[in-house]
């Protein structure tokens, strides 16, 4: 007998095969590409196979879809776990993005769906699964498969306390523990479906810091696991961890996961791990269909003015910015300094495809630019505590025969773009052929040097407020004000109350990266 387990993980919103950075795309992406392609495996399976479609979370978050629906239709999300239906998945699990619109809404949206929402680690106030599942068994020809839905435990350290009030976030790996054996009482095949990802490689290496938000390996070396569903960190995987075969389908649609199980004679004789691309897939005409015309009203409202610039601001090199500084970082700058009323504040370049802003300013633009629904905090910190961060925020960088590059670590970026903070309101240098931790050279505030016991205001994102990024210099303990609007309102708001911003008007960041 033949299992196949399809995997969706990511999709972050994205129904249609567009990033929105353009209108009238048709890229590789997509969950109504998704769709066509789960469909066409269940076609060409036998009626002997078991089959499954497991989504592994963050569906209902992140693209400009979803904005025009939060924000211009009265939280319409619903609509987006309706397409779920419409390809019938079998489960769901929990991800962190889930929470980002609060517990109730979140208990509202989970109410649509027709299939179960799996998570064994997250407990409610009676210390129950708070969907009130921890997994769910499927059973063919008398073959029984369990799907055991966990959620990285990381969570708090993202969400403000009032998205997740009540409830208790355990290790996966923990609770694990204690559900694979009574799993494997229960069923001939377990497997585990975990929104979260790797701290380590393969062997079992680090390759980014152990802080519990990416619990993969540990779960792979389980005893008695069959497969491992990850997510969370959008990468592409298909390959084996501890002889388990393990998948992650990347981000936004852009693939699906296959794990397919020989089952023969009570015992698994066989296993594979895949992506299945969307490249020539048609998206599936049902689910096209289906939010075609809220589509349709997001392009437009992507392509409404919300205000004018002077010239000066547009991208065209954004690696070179993050090295030099750029007016375009003055200007989300001076939109934090608008959102937090301080003025030292930072801001980051997500990545390198950000166009930067012309003249005429557009709601796609700002979607472009900042693609997080991010609000603003206030910290009150020490001259310490910025020193750590800057220290943090340097090691993005590297030396490599007299020149200043991006730092890289077992084929990965060491500190990921969105993670490089750069400050306004400040002057400080960073030294790259220095040792961590002492790159920062210079840091004065006023024209006198910020001294380790002086008290600051800084603003900031709140992700970052929070100690997001693994900034634990930053928590919520240290936040004194907060704004409750989004980048995109107060960018909206500052265009329409100013006359038109030009690169000279604003506050310059004294900020620069050496290599000596």
């Amino acid at each position: 007998m033949q299992i196949k387990i399809l995997v969706t993980s990511d999709v972050h919103g994205y129904i249609y095969p567009t990033t929105y950075l353009k209108r009238h795309e048709n890229r590789d992406i997509g969950f109504a590409k998704c769709a066509s392609v789960i469909e066409n495996v269940r076609n060409e399976s036998s009626s002997d196979d078991l089959t499954l479609v497991i989504d592994n979370g963050d569906f209902i978050q992140g693209s400009a879809l979803v904005d025009f629906l939060v924000s211009k239709n009265n939280y319409q999300v619903k609509k987006l776990v309706e397409t779920e239906n419409i390809i019938a998945y079998d489960a769901a699990v929990l991800g962190n993005h889930e929470f980002n619109y609060g517990r109730k809404y979140q208990e509202k949206i989970n109410s649509h769906r027709k299939h179960p929402v799996l998570c064994a680690n997250i407990l409610d106030e009676n210390d129950k699964p708070y969907m009130g599942k921890a997994y769910e068994i499927f059973e063919k020809n008398g073959v029984k498969v369990a799907i055991l839905g966990l959620t990285t435990q990381y969570i708090p350290h993202w969400e403000p306390q009032e998205n997740i009030r009540g409830l208790k976030f355990k290790s996966a790996v923990q609770i694990a523990k204690e559900y694979v054996p009574k799993l494997k009482k229960l069923a001939d095949i377990v497997i585990i479906a975990y929104h979260g990802g790797f701290a380590t490689d393969e062997n079992g290496i680090a390759i980014e810091e152990l802080t519990g938000e990416n619990e993969g390996y540990e779960l792979s070396k389980i005893v008695g696991i069959d497969a491992l569903i990850t997510g969370h960190q959008h990468r592409k995987i298909a390959t084996f961890y501890n002889g388990i075969p393990v998948v992650q389908p990347g981000y936004a649609g852009a693939q699906v996961g296959l794990i397919e199980l020989e089952f023969e004679n009570n015992i698994v004789t066989n296993k594979s791990a895949k992506l299945l691309s969307m490249k020539d897939i048609k998206p599936n005409n049902s689910v096209a269909n289906f939010l075609e015309i809220d589509n349709r009203d997001t392009e437009d409202w992507l392509d409404k003015p919300v205000g004018f610039l002077d010239e000066g601001f547009e991208l065209t090199d954004v690696a070179a910015a993050r090295l030099k500084g750029h007016p375009y970082v003055d200007l989300m700058n001076y939109f934090v300094r608008m959102a937090t009323g301080v003025q030292i504040v930072a801001s980051s370049l997500f990545n390198n495809q950000q166009p930067g802003f012309a003249r005429e300013v557009t709601m796609r633009d700002i979607k472009a630019n900042y693609p997080f629904a991010n609000t603003f905090a206030v910290l009150e910190i020490t001259g310490r505590d910025l020193l750590a961060a800057l220290e943090q925020t340097a090691t993005y960088w590297r030396e490599e025969k007299g020149k200043v590059v991006v730092a890289f670590k077992n084929g990965r970026q060491v500190v990921p773009d969105f993670n490089y903070d750069i400050y306004g309101g400040i002057d400080y240098t960073i030294d790259v052929s220095q040792p961590e931790g002492s790159r920062i050279t210079k840091l004065c505030y006023q024209g006198h040097k910020i001294l380790p016991s002086e008290i600051l205001k800084i603003g900031l994102s709140k992700y970052r407020a929070m100690g997001g990024g693994d900034y634990r210099m930053f928590d919520t303990s240290k936040i004194i004000k907060e704004s409750k609007l989004e980048i995109s309102e107060i960018i909206i708001q500052s265009l329409a109350q100013n006359e038109r911003i030009a690169p000279k008007k604003l506050q310059k960041n004294e900020y620069s990266v050496i290599c000596k």
